[in-house]
C-alpha cells in the first residue's frame, strides 16, 4: 500500500516538474535542500531539550521540514523569475521536459530523506522497511547523502537502541522455533544474577539520566555497552539493581562496536566474573540477563535466529559500523541494553545492543568474536576514558 501511495506522489511530482519547468523545479530542490542542511544544522539544538521518543520525533522531524520548504519556496520564487525569461517554443517544451524529470527527482529525494527518519519511529518502521520503492531509491544515492542523512537521524531517533542495519529495506529475519524457556539450570542462573548489574548515570550534558544492564568479566571490571555510558562521566553500578551503588569510570569506549568497560573500585567479590565462552550458532538456545525498563533483574530465554555480520550505524548514527551479531529470538527492551548472553552453561557468549525496528521479538547481541578484543583492552586498562557525547536516541 506504501509504494502504491509513493507512486503516486512521484506521478503527481513529474506532473507539476512539467508545468513548472526545469528552473523551477531544479531551484526549488535546490532550496529545499539547503534549507534541510541549515535544519540538520539547527535541531539537535531542540533535540537537546525533548526526551527520546516520538514526540521528539516528530518535532525535530516537524521543524527541519518547514526550514526546507521555506527554502524550497524561495528556491521557486528565484526559478520562477528565471522560467518567465525563457521563449516560447522549443526552449520551453525542452525546459518542461527536463522539469518533469527534475520534479520526479525532487520527490525522490523527499521520500527517502523523510522515509529515513522515520525508519526507528515504531509506528511507521515496518511499512517504510518493507518499501520497494525507498529500497530502490536508497540503492543509488551516494555516500555523501546518506552520512547527511545520517545526522538527520541521529536528532530524529525515536530509539533506545543504535542501528543494527543502515539502509530503507527490511530486516532480514530468519524463522527458528520459540526458545526453550529451561535453557539454564537453576545453579547457572543464580551465577548469572550475581554477575548481572544494573548500570545508571547521569549525562549532564544532554540533562538526562540514562540507565541499562552490564555483565562482570573480571575482578572489578563491567561490560556494558556504549550508549548506556555516553556522555556519562561517573556511571553507578548495583548488585541485583537495588542498594549500595558504587561509582565507577569507564576505561574503555568503544562507540563502533557499542562496548564500554567500566572500573568499579570495590565491587563486592560476590559479584563473580562470568566465564568467557565461545560463539554459539544457529538454534542454540541461549539466556539473557538484565534490567528492562530499568525495573527488576529479569532472565529471558533466547534462541539464535543467525549469526551475521551487520552494516548499520554507530551510537552516534553515523553509518560505517559493521559488526559481527546474533540475531535472536527474544524480547528485548530499553533497559536490557549491556547485559549478558548466555549459553547453558552459564558462559558469556554475547552482549545485547539492540532490538528489531520490524518486529517485536527480534534482538541483536554482539558475539563473542567481535567483543573479546574490547573486552581484554578493558580488563587490563585502568585509565578513565572519555565517553564522548550522548548518543542517538
Amino acid at each position: 500500500m506504501i509504494d502504491l501511495v509513493l507512486v503516486l506522489v512521484l506521478l503527481a511530482y513529474s506532473v507539476s516538474g512539467y508545468r513548472q519547468g526545469l528552473a523551477l523545479s531544479a531551484l526549488s530542490l535546490g532550496g529545499f535542500v539547503i534549507g534541510a542542511f541549515a535544519g540538520i544544522l539547527a535541531v539537535p539544538l531542540l533535540a537537546e531539550r525533548l526526551e527520546a521518543g516520538p514526540q521528539r520525533s516528530f518535532a525535530v522531524l516537524a521543524a527541519v521540514l518547514v526550514l526546507a520548504w521555506l527554502g524550497q519556496v524561495l528556491g521557486a520564487m528565484i526559478g520562477g523569475r528565471l522560467r518567465d525569461q525563457l521563449p516560447k517554443g522549443g526552449a520551453r517544451h525542452v525546459d518542461q521536459a527536463l522539469g518533469a524529470v527534475a520534479g520526479i527527482v525532487a520527490a525522490a529525494v523527499v521520500m527517502w530523506f523523510v522515509g529515513g527518519a522515520l525508519r526507528s519511529v515504531p509506528a511507521v518502521s515496518s511499512a517504510i522497511g518493507s518499501s520497494r520503492v525507498l529500497q530502490g531509491i536508497d540503492a543509488v544515492m551516494p555516500q555523501k547523502a546518506s552520512t547527511l542523512a545520517s545526522r538527520f537521524r541521529e536528532s530524529v531517533a525515536a530509539s533506545d537502541f543504535p542501528r543494527v542495519f543502515s539502509g530503507a529495506g527490511p530486516e532480514q529475519i530468519s524463522p527458528v522455533d520459540p526458545p526453550s524457556e529451561s535453557a539454564v539450570s537453576a545453579a547457572v542462573a543464580k551465577r548469572v544474577k550475581a554477575a548481572t548489574v544494573k548500570i545508571t548515570g547521569d549525562a549532564r550534558k544532554c540533562g538526562q539520566t540514562q540507565e541499562g544492564s552490564g555483565a562482570v568479566v573480571a575482578p572489578e571490571r563491567v561490560v556494558t555497552n556504549a550508549h548506556v555510558v555516553a556522555g556519562v562521566s561517573r556511571p553507578q553500578v548495583q548488585l541485583g539493581g537495588t542498594g549500595r551503588r558504587y561509582a565507577g569510570k569507564v576505561v574503555l569506549f568503544d562507540p563502533q562496536r557499542d562496548l564500554a568497560v567500566i572500573a568499579v573500585p570495590g565491587l563486592p567479590a560476590s559479584a563473580k566474573p562470568l566465564p568467557i565462552g565461545a560463539d554459539i550458532a544457529r538454534g542454540a538456545d541461549a539466556a539473557f540477563a538484565g534490567y528492562p525498563r530499568n525495573g527488576p533483574y529479569v532472565l529471558g530465554a533466547a534462541r539464535v535466529r543467525s549469526v551475521l555480520r551487520a552494516s548499520g550505524d554507530d551510537i552516534y548514527g553515523k553509518p560505517g559500523a559493521v559488526r559481527r551479531v546474533y540475531s535472536l529470538y527474544a524480547t528485548v527492551q530499553p533497559g536490557n541494553s549491556g547485559g549478558p548472553v548466555v549459553d547453558a552453561q552459564g558462559a558469556l557468549v554475547g552482549v545485547v545492543f539492540a532490538k528489531s525496528l520490524d518486529d517485536a521479538n527480534p534482538g541483536y547481541a554482539l558475539t563473542m568474536q567481535e567483543a573479546r578484543s574490547d573486552i581484554d583492552a578493558g580488563i587490563g586498562a585502568v585509565d578513565a576514558v572519555s565517553t564522548g557525547g550522548c548518543a542517538a536516541g
